[in-house]
């Protein structure tokens, strides 16, 4: 399977278009590295008065070593330097670092203001698995939504007084939730020997923020007032973070770079290395590794998740649906994605008898987020096979809605009010985006 094409199953959600240039990033998605992060989030807000739900982290898909804030309480992160990170207390400094910029409202924007970014964010799933494995390229990629915010890559760099106010902060803030600050330091003193020709000068995290050394120096001084600080290492969070570096190492970089980095003697090298066989099209071989990894740890979801996506590439949806119900089962919480693919691969086995199961699941889906689109773009599907057109109109409705289709989604729902049952929540909810709409679409005729 090329490449390119293997890479839209990383759960790939968000789509930023730069105004400036056709050039964009991707913001990922990945059960996995969100509930790592999240649990990293609520050891630095022990003693906070925002919570870790009060933020929103995106992961871009990129080569760049980088993280910044926007205005609000949106943190970005790039893969690459959750890759780079050395342990799990590098990467904890970094987000220490940007939740000091927000909680001493340091806002650092875009020249196009992202405070508002969950509203402009579309999300954007793959609307044609099938269609790319089969080789329907066209197809496929003719099914994928894209939502577009403009954003430009002309930064307002923090300034001096806030990076060092950031950087003495963060120091507290490890050094009070059980996390060495020096790896903070230790994180900065990396960047160093990053050199220019690997990295883009307007993207990397020394183009936004001041010189690595200049920090440290900081760094050094909120450390000299902090006496206990010499924490020791979490080793269940270290072997965590070790197996999302290596399955994040697996999904943006070569097969041949993977099988390199990693061998097949631990379990992060089983994981890379199935990763990469997956998106390389060496399915069988996936398979056996993750086996060994699911034997070992049978009570993993992540290990099931990826072994069900395998599956479902293969068109074995039986094996599929029984992995992704394994692995949410071992979850501990509901999640969108989770019971989106799993209603997905219900649909896609295009057996009668578990339509019903797949509209259970992806209404599941839009009830823990409704800004998911693909999961509409799901359920109007199963609604539409068992002949519940009104339905199926009002779900293409709530899409088109996401994605910024004011018209269509308005064209929709004044189809889907004919027939969805009164004083049903659906009824209502095409009611309101009727209401919402009528204004802004009649506005844009004129």
């Amino acid at each position: 399977m090329n490449r390119v094409k293997a890479l839209f199953f990383l759960n790939i959600l968000f789509f930023f278009a730069f105004s400036s240039s056709i050039k964009a990033f991707e913001v990922i998605r990945d059960t996995e590295i969100e509930e790592f992060t999240n649990d990293i989030l609520k050891l630095l807000l022990t003693d906070n008065d925002i919570e870790a739900k009060d933020i929103n982290v995106y992961f871009i898909n990129s080569k760049q070593v980088n993280a910044f804030v926007t205005g609000g309480k949106n943190i970005f992160i790039n893969t690459e330097l959750i890759i780079e990170a050395e342990d799990y207390r590098e990467f904890a400094a970094v987000i220490a670092h940007e939740l000091a910029h927000i909680i001493g409202g340091h806002i650092f924007r875009t020249s196009e203001e992202l405070s508002n970014i969950s509203s402009k964010a579309m999300p954007i799933y793959l609307l044609g698995i099938l269609s790319l494995i089969t080789g329907a390229a066209e197809a496929g990629f003719a099914g994928v939504m894209v939502g577009q915010a403009a954003v430009s890559d002309t930064f307002t760099y923090y300034s001096r007084t806030q990076e060092a106010a950031a950087d003495q902060k963060a120091v507290s803030i490890l050094c009070n939730n059980m996390i060495d600050a020096s790896y903070l330091s230790n994180f900065l003193k990396k960047l160093e020997s990053v050199g220019s020709n690997t990295q883009s000068k307007s993207q990397n995290y020394r183009a936004t923020h001041p010189l690595p050394q200049d920090r440290v120096n900081w760094i050094q001084l909120a450390l000299s007032s902090n006496e206990k600080c010499n924490h020791e290492i979490d080793k269940e969070l270290e072997i965590r973070f070790n197996l999302i570096k290596a399955k994040l190492f697996g999904f943006t970089h070569s097969y041949n770079e993977t099988k390199a980095v990693y061998n097949l003697n631990n379990d992060q090298g089983l994981y890379a290395n199935a990763v990469s066989s997956y998106l390389n099209g060496e399915h069988d071989k996936a398979i056996e590794y993750l086996e060994i990894l699911i034997k070992k740890n049978n009570i993993s979801p992540f290990f099931k998740e990826i072994m069900s996506e395998i599956y479902f590439a293969k068109q074995d949806y039986e094996e599929a649906i029984y992995f992704q119900r394994n692995a949410i089962n071992h979850l501990g919480f509901e999640n969108d994605l989770y019971t989106m693919m799993l209603g997905n691969y219900l649909l896609s086995s295009e057996k009668k008898e578990k339509i019903k199961d797949s509209i259970y699941y992806l209404k599941k889906s839009v009830q823990l987020n409704r800004m998911n689109a693909y999961s509409w773009y799901l359920l109007a599907r199963a609604y539409a096979q068992i002949d519940e057109i009104s339905l199926a109109n009002y779900a293409t409705a709530e899409r088109y809605f996401l994605i910024g289709e004011r018209s269509l989604s308005f064209d929709f729902a004044l189809k889907a009010i004919k027939g969805v049952k009164k004083n049903t929540p659906e009824w209502y909810r095409t009611y309101d985006l009727i209401e919402i709409l009528k204004k802004e679409v009649s506005t844009n005729t004129n």
